[in-house]
C-alpha cells in the first residue's frame, strides 16, 4: 500500500504532477473525479518503482550501464505482468470449461426425463 504523507507537496513529487495528473483524467469517465492522494500516490508508487529499478541496474561494474541492464533490473515486472496475463487465460478456459459442464450436466438431465 501507498503511504502519502498528508504534508506531501507537489515540489516532493518524483515525477512531474501535471503529467500523472494528466494520465489519470484522460483515463476517467465523465462525472469521475479522483482525489488528490490518488495522483500523489500514483506518483509516489511509481518513484518507488523507478528507484528500485535504478538500484538494480547500477549494481554493475561495467563502466556503460546497457539496455540489457535496465531489462534484467525490470523483469521482476515484467514477470507480474506475465503472470497477470496468463492468470486471465487460465480464468477463461475455466469459465468455458464451466460452461461445457452446465451444458453437459443439463443433457444428461434431459436424457433422464
Amino acid at each position: 500500500m501507498v503511504e502519502v504523507p498528508n504534508d506531501t507537496e507537489v515540489e516532493d513529487l518524483p515525477f512531474t504532477h501535471a503529467r500523472i495528473k494528466r494520465m489519470i483524467r484522460d483515463k476517467a469517465g465523465e462525472g469521475q473525479y479522483v482525489r488528490s492522494n490518488v495522483y500523489y500516490g500514483l506518483n509516489l508508487l511509481l518513484g518507488e518503482i523507478a528507484q528500485e529499478i535504478i538500484d538494480n541496474m547500477m549494481e554493475t561494474d561495467a563502466a556503460y550501464v546497457e539496455k540489457h541492464h535496465l531489462d534484467t533490473a525490470a523483469r521482476k515486472y515484467e514477470k507480474v505482468e506475465n503472470i497477470i496475463k496468463e492468470k486471465e487465460r487460465v480464468s477463461r478456459k475455466l469459465e468455458a470449461l464451466s460452461a461445457d459442464i452446465e451444458k453437459l450436466s443439463r443433457e444428461v438431465n434431459q436424457a433422464d426425463h
